[in-house]
């Protein structure tokens, strides 16, 4: 889908000024504190390498053992509980309102649900 070039800039503008938003700024601050944590990168990156393995083979008809089970919900815990992954989801869980409200903001101006359409070009 093309975009005028009003719309655009205009989108442009938003994402600038956000930028500079102080909720979206910390979110921005605790996800690089996060990405320069190499311990924490890598535990979320194998959790979510597990998932994606365990995913796969669920849907191949294979059963997972007990012992597999208890494994990942074990690696989720040590994730969820390291200080920088932590810090980032509790930082976006206050952002995710505040992004709510902008969208609606959004949707109000343009007379269409603004979530729908950013579904629909992803």
């Amino acid at each position: 889908m093309l975009l005028n070039e009003d719309i655009t800039t205009t989108a442009q503008l938003l994402g600038k000024t956000l930028r500079k938003d102080s909720y979206l700024h910390d979110y921005l601050e605790a996800v690089e504190r996060f990405k320069a944590d190499p311990e924490a990168s890598e535990l979320e990156a194998r959790l979510y390498s597990l998932f994606d393995q365990f995913t796969a083979r669920q849907q191949a008809g294979e059963q997972l053992s007990r012992e597999e089970v208890d494994g990942f919900y074990a690696l989720r815990k040590q994730v969820g509980v390291n200080p920088r992954v932590a810090e980032r989801d509790s930082v976006l869980q206050v952002l995710k309102p505040y992004l709510v409200e902008i969208a609606d903001e959004i949707s109000g101006m343009l007379g269409v649900d603004y979530t729908d359409l950013a579904k629909v070009t992803q």
